[in-house]
């Protein structure tokens, strides 16, 4: 069971980020999108959302910067569940043209960002970012 200042972290972190984020989130809805886009990736991406990849990739980011404003029960209580999403994303996606592996692996920083999907679908007719 989570304790007052458990949540408390949870409001600061959202509070915190608020202003880069467009507004005050949770850490339950930065999940839950990061775990629909991660699901959309798997299930076969659409290349006309290939410019928008970008934006799409700010709740990972979002995630990024709140972990070290949680407490460590909140952490280790949705630890496994991040873990989970970014192991598949992982799978679901290969590392941009000219990025070296260890930027687009895991531990090398922002390491999402330098990957693209797998899968792209309606790829004919539409011109895709840089690296794609």
């Amino acid at each position: 069971m989570l304790s007052s200042d458990d949540y408390a972290s949870i409001h600061e972190a959202g509070r915190a980020l608020a202003d880069r984020y467009g507004g005050v989130v949770t850490i339950n809805a930065m999940l839950e999108r990061w775990a629909a886009f991660v699901e959309d990736i798997e299930d076969g991406f659409d290349a006309q959302g290939a410019f928008e990849y970008d934006h799409d990739l700010r709740c990972r980011d979002w995630l990024v910067e709140a972990w070290p404003m949680l407490t460590e029960a909140v952490r280790s209580l949705r630890d496994g569940e991040l873990k989970d999403l970014d192991a598949r994303y992982l799978c679901a996606t290969v590392a941009l043209e000219g990025v070296s592996a260890e930027r687009a692996e895991p531990g090398g920083g922002r390491w999402w960002r330098f990957r693209r999907p797998r899968l792209v679908e309606g790829i004919e007719g539409t011109g895709l970012p840089s690296g794609w």
